[in-house]
């Protein structure tokens, strides 16, 4: 057997080197072309960059283990866990199964009204405003208030929240800071301190911290119900947010889908799926090995640190001819990661697609194109693929310009 890791360039096969960061796509290509998986020893992680060999690895929890870490690092100073992603079975399936009642095709359609009246206040404010940053307006302000709908935790502000957000997956990076670890602090501090107490009697929030869950199994003892609770909180915002503000860059990009869009509204729970593709938030996930494993063929030993490149999957032209291109009618879009995969699928993406396809529903009401307003930078995250600032124009329809 050949181990193809045998041939890498470590340091421009580094994920986390500038031109990698700033240019992804051209670098997941070449990955792929190295074959399944990648050593890189100046990281010492071993890179998983295509579609069948991702889903491998996600769907095998026994070998590929999430309990001793999902991030690059996982910091000495953070003594608790994130319950959900951060434990494998039979302690995970037992906190999924106290939360995931509230995530249930039913659960899900009781917040529809609120978060569909969320996305028409905040279209409409993009309209009024004409020229705005899309980050601001769209992509923190929908996953805060449907996050709000969801949990009855109300955050300080939108942006105050994606800044915790963004500082938990920061925090585990090559590059986390003590700036990152303070924030995620102060999150946390936060929401014991006047989030919690400001819930109302009956939501989510309530659920997990007063009761342990649908079924009262998560323990009153220590803080996971805290944890398990400020993992959906802030888990949900970084994501949809930065699928949101990829979104409305690719329509730019490509102003014949939105015309599509905009043409055949039945489209956009398809098109939803196809952003989750394109646009995929987070990079990538980590798994560990504890005995020696096979991906693709390739031996990995144990101990090893395998990161599952979910964004590159999500562009294998083997899973999807022409990845490259945004598609909103492809047919097979939903067999995405973009929400990972397996044991470990995000337990939130029911509400994250609500949110999208309400958001672009009303969008495509109003905004004939989005056009650029300005220089468009992307956020120094290593984890998330998101922007940092995206100034546009929206060109309305006649009826949203009365």
């Amino acid at each position: 057997m050949t181990n193809l890791a045998s041939s890498t360039e470590p340091i421009d096969l580094d994920p986390y080197s500038p031109h990698a960061q700033r240019d992804p796509f051209p670098y997941y290509d070449r990955l792929r072309d190295l074959g399944p998986v990648t050593y890189v020893p100046t990281r010492d992680v071993w890179l998983v960059p295509g579609y069948a060999e991702a889903t491998q690895v996600l769907r095998n929890h026994a070998e590929f283990v999430s309990g001793d870490g999902v991030t690059f690092d996982v910091p000495s100073a953070r003594t608790e866990r994130y319950p959900l992603i951060e434990n494998d079975p039979p302690v995970h399936d037992r906190i999924r199964r106290s939360v995931q009642p509230s995530f249930s095709k039913r659960a899900i359609e009781a917040l529809r009204p609120g978060v569909e009246a969320a996305a028409t206040t905040i279209a409409q404010r993009a309209v009024d405003l004409g020229q705005f940053d899309a980050v601001q307006v769209l992509a923190q302000e929908m996953p805060d208030q449907a996050m709000t709908l969801l949990t009855g935790v109300t955050p300080p502000s939108a942006e105050t929240l994606a800044v915790w957000s963004d500082a938990v997956s920061r925090n585990e990076e090559p590059a986390g800071t003590e700036v990152h670890a303070a924030r995620v602090t102060e999150a946390l501090t936060w929401l014991v301190g006047d989030g919690l107490p400001a819930m109302p009697e009956h939501c989510l929030g309530r659920l997990i911290v007063d009761s342990g869950g649908s079924d009262g199994n998560l323990p009153e003892d220590g803080s996971q119900r805290v944890m398990t609770l400020a993992s959906i909180w802030l888990a949900g915002i970084d994501s949809t947010g930065a699928v949101l503000g990829n979104a409305i860059n690719a329509f730019i990009e490509h102003p014949d889908q939105w015309d599509l869009l905009r043409n055949q509204p039945d489209l956009i729970p398809n098109a939803a799926e196809e952003l989750l593709r394109f646009g995929t938030p987070f990079k990538a996930f980590y798994r560990r090995t504890r005995a020696d494993a096979q991906i693709g063929g390739v031996d990995v030993p144990a101990g090893a640190r395998v990161s599952v490149m979910l964004a590159a999957a999500n562009r294998d032209p083997h899973q999807y001819p022409d990845p490259g291109r945004l598609d909103v009618t492809r047919e097979n879009a939903r067999t995405h990661v973009g929400f990972g995969h397996g044991l470990h699928v995000c337990l939130g993406s029911p509400l994250a697609r609500l949110e999208i396809i309400s958001l672009l529903t009303e969008l495509t009401r109003r905004v004939v194109r989005f056009e650029r307003a300005g220089e468009a930078l992307r956020s120094p995250s290593q984890t998330v693929h998101k922007f940092e600032t995206l100034p546009v124009r929206a060109i309305l329809t006649e009826d949203a310009s009365k």
